[in-house]
């Protein structure tokens, strides 16, 4: 019988037994101590406590996740989603939608844009992107302290066309919370605490025709890209960077200093 097939109480009792039994092979299998199972369990507890929440799962094992979810997927990738999701951010307006930000937000302006389509091609208009992203100290606001709620947060749709267009900066790369239990672990395995630049998008149909996708897009050469600590980036999450300085490109977009382009085309499946 395929998952599909299967009621999600079913499949979740047969996932809990199964992980119960992999872990109880790996106690005996290891000759893990009650001491060093009590800082296992510790360490989760303090995880959720200190409010790291699901940081600790999502940089070990969220990218699994997403990998068994595009197999044999024909159409965009999804990506991990990440901790610092929040919903309900403000609705934008067009043609060139600008994210929510702070009065001379420091960064390099980016102007990120592409098309949405279906399978076929066909060009989607009314989509909502759903745009997130930390800002350039690599922070994310309604997280972090002292930054205005909804900072560079934002949801706008796609034009009738399929395309979409929205001005914001251009995120850096950034350390992961390293104080708490992830960090702990991350420094006994002697590894670093960073994620290369990104930006994170949600995408839904108002509808309900298409199947709502969650994507992280990446920077083709940035650093970090090639030793994610999530170990999450893909090579269909990639864009191309391109530097823009022409005046007359620059003053279209209502600009006054050079700007960084990214285009990103997304497909969408089918509701089921």
């Amino acid at each position: 019988m395929s998952i599909t097939h299967i009621s999600p109480a079913v499949r979740g009792r047969q996932l809990v037994e199964q992980l119960e039994h992999l872990l109880q092979d790996f106690i005996r299998k290891q000759h893990v101590t009650h001491d060093e199972y009590r800082v296992a369990t510790d360490l989760i507890i303090d995880s959720i406590e200190c409010g790291e929440k699901s940081l600790l799962f999502d940089v070990f094992f969220e990218a699994e996740a997403t990998d068994v979810a595009n197999i044999g997927r024909e159409v965009s990738p999804e990506a991990i989603e990440g901790p610092f999701y929040l919903p309900g951010a403000p609705v934008l307006t067009g043609p060139l939608n600008v994210m929510p930000q702070r009065p001379h937000e420091k960064g390099t302006p980016l102007y990120f844009h592409g098309t949405v389509r279906d399978p076929g091609g066909n060009r989607l208009g009314g989509i909502e992107l759903d745009l997130w992203h930390a800002d350039a100290d690599g922070l994310y606001s309604n997280i972090h302290p002292n930054i205005p709620d909804y900072n560079l947060r934002g949801r706008f749709y796609s034009e009738s066309d399929g395309t979409y267009q929205v001005l914001s900066i251009l995120p850096p790369p950034y350390e992961i919370p390293k104080n708490g239990p992830t960090g702990t672990v991350l420094r006994a395995l002697e590894r670093h605490f960073f994620r290369p630049a990104h930006l994170h998008v949600k995408l839904r149909d108002p509808a309900g025709d298409y199947e709502e996708m969650t994507s992280q897009l990446y920077f083709a050469g940035g650093e970090y890209v090639e030793n994610d600590v999530a170990h999450a980036v893909r090579d269909g999450l990639l864009i191309t960077l391109k530097n823009i300085d022409n005046l007359d490109r620059i003053a279209a977009l209502g600009l006054d200093r050079p700007y960084i382009e990214a285009e990103y085309d997304f497909t969408l499946a089918p509701a089921s």
